[in-house]
């Protein structure tokens, strides 16, 4: 039994691998969209395109040289290359290649499907660089898995599938969908439709309106047993004019420590070993012109994220990898070198060079990814350049950041994605003291934000840096604390009521951390002193007694989980008010008397308003209003809403019924009398029958106007 069941077994392995190589055959068959235009259409600013057009590249004649196709990892087939073939076969010869361009107001992105799918370029367009590596020369390199024994630079961002050290699937022909819609264009590039072994399907987003990329993964097993992989996403980064990095060029790695991988530094710690990040031996291995040999280094355990990328200072120009480190654990770095580098002419023939960044779902090459029978794996990571702000601290799909020490300056910066307006920046210190606020009316791709501040013997580290939306929420932060105070308001209340208990209701609102409770406070009368109601209220509402007669004033604020604690609101009324009236009557306390400007220059006129209010159930009768003009002012004629003043005084008599109001204007002017620098105060006067009588003040001051002498310093006049 158990020599048929190994027959059976060995049967069925020479079918799966006889299928899996006839799924491979077919999907190298290259498969296009007839609906993309085959030419470059006129594009609509704020639109997204998509378009083919092709490419000559000389490149190195290695296909027939290529080894019958191979089983690997997972059941996936791979072809090796016969390098001695490849010594015979000649120089490179030109090649033309289609592609497919992706377009939009900041970016142009190339791929090309004939080549394992990959992104060729990205060019963002307000600095008319591409950031991906583009190799003059298509030219086999000796890197690749240890199985098939070679590579292809190409250069790119490629899909590393279903092992280590680029996979098998950089050369073959990947077969995609093109989509287009308001939001933007997306292309679906899928290696197989095979169901004996694992697919990948690498969606390609470029939206309409943003600087960026949208990379979403998916990872398919449509068989019947669980099955050991990997998958990387590589790009290969040269950020700025040359098609190279600079001495200059940052590496972006979050966390302490990283795991090496490879190198040829005998300084360094060997492949599985430990090694200080970014300071090892006093050496700085972030920037790139510190390294002698080649490295490459894992994060360590695992991707800390959200974010990697590297930032050539030099060129003032970057690429972000932003990613949801909880499913996607592997981040790596790599660069030939610097001061011993390999040599060149091992991947292409110009001198020409770049760094990778690394994204994968296992932690290290070492590692790999269970997937279940029938089991999917998906993600979306985003990808965007970044430039002018002389570096990032931190960057997420909204926004990156800049907050780093220079010498005695703090370097800040912003750089987003998308057009975004009315931003807030802050910079707190360790206690939430402000330190700056910057409103950015409108920042977008091609205007990013950058500046310097004296440093006052300051180090970021205790500094955060947070940059806030228009609706307040936290788009970004270097360090961020929750510095901010929650809002709150009472909601609006009756104009009166006729029960002494009655509901107050109110909300807050807190888009960083949330509100945790509130304090009310209530004032009885115009003139009454306010007292605290409720504290620590975790409820939005409560009943509030009253006495007949009087006149409630509220107001609230609110703490939220950060501890922070809002203000009390200063308006003259609070946020909502009520009466209680158990019997009919009028109530005029809401009247009021405003003056216009309260701080006039020299020889401006103001202007008054009177309010008469009647917010109670009743007719208010045998109402007066009296009202004594400032002296030293001029009534100016004709201005008067209502009446004649006699002996500067203004009278008004009538009746004010429930829920109307009644308002009288004038304006007046200076005099030669009127003194500058002194309040001149006047009080309107109301009085209306069975209610106490009520005044109501304004002040005004006329403000000096100071003259300071101008000084000119290093004006050159023509």
């Amino acid at each position: 039994m158990f020599r048929r069941l190994a027959l059976s077994l060995a049967w069925l392995i020479s079918l799966l691998a006889l299928t899996a190589l006839l799924a491979w055959a077919e999907a190298s068959k290259p498969e296009g969209a007839a609906f993309v235009p085959s030419t470059r259409q006129t594009r609509v600013p704020g639109t997204a395109e998509v378009y083919t057009t092709s490419v000559t590249v000389p490149t190195y004649p290695y296909a027939g040289c290529l080894r019958p196709p191979q089983i690997g990892v997972a059941g996936v087939p791979y072809q090796a290359l016969d390098w001695d073939c490849l010594s015979h076969a000649g120089p490179p010869v030109s090649q033309t290649y289609t592609l497919l361009v992706l377009s939009n107001d900041y970016l142009s992105v190339t791929l090309l499907p004939e080549l394992g799918g990959r992104v060729y370029e990205l060019v963002f367009k307000p600095t008319g660089h591409n950031e991906l590596y583009r190799n003059p020369v298509v030219k086999p390199n000796p890197w690749g898995p240890p199985e098939q024994g070679w590579g292809l630079a190409a250069g790119g961002m490629e899909w590393g599938f279903p092992t280590d050290e680029h996979g098998y699937e950089w050369g073959v022909p990947w077969r995609y969908r093109v989509f287009e819609g308001a939001t933007g264009v997306t292309v679906t590039l899928r290696d197989s439709d095979a169901f004996t072994r694992p697919t990948v399907a690498v969606a390609v987003h470029l939206p309409a309106d943003q600087a960026a990329l949208v990379i979403r993964p998916q990872i398919v097993n449509p068989t019947v047993a669980s099955l050991d992989l990997e998958y990387w996403t590589n790009a290969l980064l040269v950020p700025g004019a040359a098609n190279a990095p600079s001495a200059d060029l940052r590496f972006l790695f979050p966390g302490e420590r990283v795991t090496v991988h490879s190198t040829g530094d005998a300084d360094l710690p060997p492949a599985g070993e430990l090694m200080e990040w970014p300071i090892h031996n006093g050496r700085d291995y972030s920037r790139l012109g510190n390294w002698d040999q080649w490295l490459g280094f894992f994060e360590a355990p695992e991707a800390h994220g959200p974010f990697a990328g590297v930032y050539d200072t030099a060129a003032d120009e970057g690429m972000v990898r932003v990613y949801p480190a909880d499913l996607v654990k592997g981040s790596k770095g790599f660069a030939f070198g610097w001061n011993d580098a390999l040599p060149s002419s091992l991947w292409t023939d110009d001198g020409s060079a770049y760094v990778e960044v690394h994204g994968g779902l296992a932690p290290t090459f070492w590692d790999t990814t269970t997937l279940s029978a029938g089991e999917v794996v998906s993600w979306t990571e985003v990808w965007y350049p970044v430039s002018g702000i002389g570096g990032v601290s931190t960057a997420n799909a909204e926004v990156a950041l800049r907050l780093e020490r220079l010498g005695d300056a703090l370097g800040v910066g912003l750089h987003s994605p998308a057009t975004r307006e009315d931003l807030d920046l802050y910079l707190w210190g360790s206690n939430c003291t402000v330190l700056g606020h910057w409103q950015l009316l409108q920042v977008d791709p091609a205007h990013p934000v950058a500046f310097t501040l004296p440093a006052c013997g300051l180090t970021p580290e205790p500094l955060s840096l947070v940059a806030l939306g228009a609706d307040g929420a936290l788009l970004g932060g270097v360090n961020p604390r929750d510095c901010l105070p929650p809002t709150a308001a009472v909601e609006p209340l009756p104009s009166f009521v006729t029960a002494s208990n009655f509901t107050v209701a109110w909300r807050g609102d807190d888009s960083w951390s949330g509100v945790t409770t509130y304090d009310l406070q209530a004032r009885t009368g115009y003139g009454g002193q306010w007292r605290d109601w409720l504290t620590n209220a975790p409820a939005i509402s409560d009943t509030f007694t009253g006495v007949d007669g009087e006149t409630y004033f509220f107001r609230a604020r609110a703490r939220d989980a950060a501890g922070n604690a809002g203000a009390y609101a200063v308006e003259e009324w609070g946020q909502a008010f009520t009466t209680v009236l158990l019997n009919p009557a009028p109530v005029l306390v809401t009247s009021r008397k405003l003056v216009a400007p309260v701080t006039p220059a020299p020889g401006q006129t103001v202007s008054y308003t009177l309010v008469l209010s009647n917010t109670g159930n009743l007719t208010a009768t045998g109402f007066t209003l009296t009202d004594y003009l400032p002296v030293t002012l001029q009534l100016i004629s004709g201005t008067l809403s209502a009446g004649e003043p006699s002996d500067g005084l203004i009278a008004w008599q009538g009746t004010l019924p429930p829920g109307r109001d009644f308002r009288l204007t004038y304006a007046m002017a200076p005099s030669s009398a009127t003194p500058v620098g002194i309040p001149l105060t006047n009080t309107a006067w109301l009085v209306a029958d069975g209610l106490a009588p009520l005044s109501r003040v304004a002040v005004v001051s006329y403000r000096h106007l100071c003259f300071l002498p101008l000084v000119s310093k290093n004006l050159i006049v023509p």
